[in-house]
């Protein structure tokens, strides 16, 4: 009895406990700055209009930044709440 509670268990824990969530949909890449003074990149994202970065120390991906959007698209990188380096926001050009 006990082995058929353990079984059903882990089935439950495996099925619901591994599930991908690719967020590309609402992930918006903002801008990329560099910090010399500390050597960080800072890359701007927006989820859902809300602000988020990416703190790359050593900026080991400031030349592939295609890579590091990717990443964040699929949720493989840790994305942090709002923006230490703030990003001019991009304006529209009223159209006449």
């Amino acid at each position: 009895m006990k082995v058929n509670i353990y079984g059903i268990l882990a089935s439950f824990i495996v099925i619901t406990g591994f599930k991908s969530d690719e967020q590309g949909e609402n992930i918006e890449f903002a801008c990329m700055k560099t910090h010399k003074a500390s050597n960080t990149c800072h890359f701007n994202f927006k989820v859902d209009g809300a602000k988020y970065r990416y703190v790359d120390i050593g900026c080991k991906f400031s030349k592939k930044r295609d890579e590091v959007i990717k990443k964040a698209k699929e949720g493989t990188i840790a994305l942090s709440k709002d923006w230490k380096i703030e990003c001019p926001e991009v304006k529209e050009e009223p159209t006449n």
